[in-house]
């Protein structure tokens, strides 16, 4: 009986200590990815989406940057925040549940992969997306096709 309540105390006393130590650990973001810092658009994937305003109405365009030269484009677009250097994200602030119509994810090259695949699941309501390198530094990722 004394060995029970010695273990149960000794077990209590660990999940209290795990409890204030959790509590104590800093909370501090994810570090950003040190290629994001100066990131910009070239010229040919810039006109290349440009092109792709003009041609298309209802199009959806995803940018995980707030480009100067994408400024006006006609269509919607949603600016998604860059993944940090660990992919951890907040899943709801990058959640779009919702068909919009045919939807354009431009990613940094450096995105295809994993990163990429983070990206995709934020928009269930397609399947199918189709992969364009634009440039050496961009890519495209497309779909009309709803799940």
């Amino acid at each position: 009986m004394a060995i029970k309540k010695i273990f149960l105390f000794g077990w209590t006393l660990a999940v209290a200590a795990s409890l204030v130590f959790a509590g104590c650990k800093s909370n501090t973001a994810s570090k950003p990815d040190p290629r994001e810092a100066n990131r910009v658009i070239d010229s040919a994937s810039a006109a290349y989406v440009k092109a792709l305003d003009k041609k298309n109405k209802g199009a959806v365009f995803v940018l995980t940057k707030d480009y100067p030269e994408l400024k006006g484009l006609n269509n919607k677009v949603i600016l998604i925040k860059p993944l940090n250097q660990d992919l951890s994200i907040n899943f709801d602030e990058y959640l779009h549940k919702e068909y919009m119509g045919p939807i354009h994810i431009l990613l940094p090259s450096y995105y295809v992969g994993i990163r990429a695949s983070v990206i995709l699941k934020c928009f269930p309501a397609y399947k199918e997306f189709t992969f364009t390198e634009l440039s050496d530094n961009y890519v495209l990722y497309y779909s009309d096709k709803k799940r």
